[in-house]
């Protein structure tokens, strides 16, 4: 068994039975990883220790392009940072775009960045450990989400919809719509919003859809706008307290067409598809 291996063995995987495909993808992002530490001349066998003292920028860099769709975010967990931070901190926007289209002058910054803060000697465990853990929970919503809009796309297609993802132009910005019916960047007459979640989560899931809403419709003004967010099935309890919250986001402003929060309530949007004049099998995609 490898180093990395070994190390991997003895991390939690809490959440397995419900994203085994994350822990799968982490898994394989961590042996990426691990071996391109293992194999770099930074890295000392005998106590398993990543000599970031000893570092220079052209070291740090030659890490990076291994492999950058798992080293950026590699660094980018170890050193701390958000998305968010980066950009305000150092005006790098999308670090992670890093991942498939080199920037020199953004990979510059980054990595001395990097540099400037990892100037101690790490184990390999600790450092594998810390970016499973924060990757696992970087990613948890994003493949819970991915859940909830194919579950939704499903049961739209199922009934005959022409639906899908779709990226538009808004504001002079690239945004993508999670469900539209139709799936056109020109024209969508439903715009879904979707996320799975849990309360605590809420309060900002509640501001994005918000956002979101404000954004696309001074764009698509005609379109009516639905929130899907499937709530766990141990807080169904308080719906009715999500539903308040999600609403409350709208206050003074242009409410909802509809909000879904269950399985069940999609049902709902059929009947509201129906009101709303959008048929089965009517709307073609328009290029």
């Amino acid at each position: 068994m490898s180093v990395t291996d070994e190390i991997l063995r003895k991390i939690p995987r809490p959440n397995y039975s419900e994203l085994p495909q994350l822990y799968e993808s982490l898994d394989n992002m961590a042996r990426r990883i691990g071996s391109i530490l293992e194999n770099s001349k930074l890295f000392e066998r005998e106590t398993g220790i990543v000599r970031f003292d000893r570092a220079s920028g052209a070291d740090i860099r030659g890490l990076i392009m291994e492999d950058p769709k798992v080293m950026v975010p590699f660094f980018t967990t170890i050193c701390g940072f958000s998305e968010r931070e980066l950009e305000r901190l150092y005006n790098i926007k999308d670090v992670y775009s890093l991942r498939s289209a080199i920037d020199e002058r953004k990979l510059n910054i980054f990595v001395s960045i990097i540099v400037e803060h990892l100037r101690h000697p790490l184990s390999l465990e600790t450092l594998l450990y810390k970016f499973y853990k924060n990757w696992e929970e970087h990613q948890k919503r994003h493949y819970r989400g991915r859940t909830a809009e194919s579950y939704v796309v499903d049961f739209l297609r199922s009934r005959g919809f022409n639906v899908g993802k779709v990226k538009v132009r808004c504001e002079g910005k690239e945004r993508e719509i999670d469900c539209a019916i139709p799936p056109s960047p020109h024209e969508p007459k439903v715009i879904i919003l979707i996320r799975g979640g849990v309360l605590r989560d809420l309060a900002k899931r509640a501001k994005e859809y918000s956002a979101e809403f404000d954004e696309l419709s001074t764009c698509f003004p005609q379109a009516r706008f639905v929130v899907v967010y499937l709530v766990s099935p141990h807080e169904r309890a308080r719906i009715n307290e999500i539903r308040m919250k999600i609403e409350e986001e709208r206050r003074g402003k242009r409410p909802y067409d509809l909000v879904v929060l269950t399985p069940e309530e999609l049902e709902i949007l059929l009947v509201k598809l129906g009101e709303w004049s959008i048929k089965p099998g009517e709307l073609k995609t328009q290029s």
